[in-house]
């Protein structure tokens, strides 16, 4: 908003057109690479995980979203849908082997793949 300001003022004090011009490319210049970091920032915090579900249950997922149309809890979206189950199923099982606290953070190279690829 100060850019715009500042160059109303220059332009109502007759400085010259190249400056103006200059200062207007500068600023939007500026303003795009602060829009930029900000997308940028949010993106990586909202990173899609890939995962892997049969096409069974991902299609009976998407007909329970559909069908229930968000008239019952958690089925507004399939996104609510996964991240509520996926939570509470979490939850249960920190709560069954792990007092109640979350599990310790893995390391890069834990395994976080099916069994059955890990054993064949």
């Amino acid at each position: 908003m100060f850019a715009v300001a500042m160059f109303l003022l220059l332009l109502f004090f007759g400085v010259e057109k190249w400056i103006l011009w200059t200062i207007g490319v500068l600023t939007v210049v500026s303003l795009a690479a602060e829009v930029g970091r900000e997308v940028m920032a949010r993106s990586v915090e909202s990173l899609k995980t890939d995962s892997f579900v049969s096409p069974d249950t991902l299609a009976r997922a998407k007909n329970a979203v559909g069908a229930l149309d968000g008239s019952v809890a958690h089925t507004a979206s399939l996104y609510e849908f996964t991240e509520h189950a996926l939570r509470g199923e979490v939850e249960r099982l920190e709560a069954e082997h792990n007092g109640g606290s979350r599990f310790p953070k893995r390391d890069d190279e834990s395994r976080t793949g099916s069994a059955s690829k890990r054993s064949g």
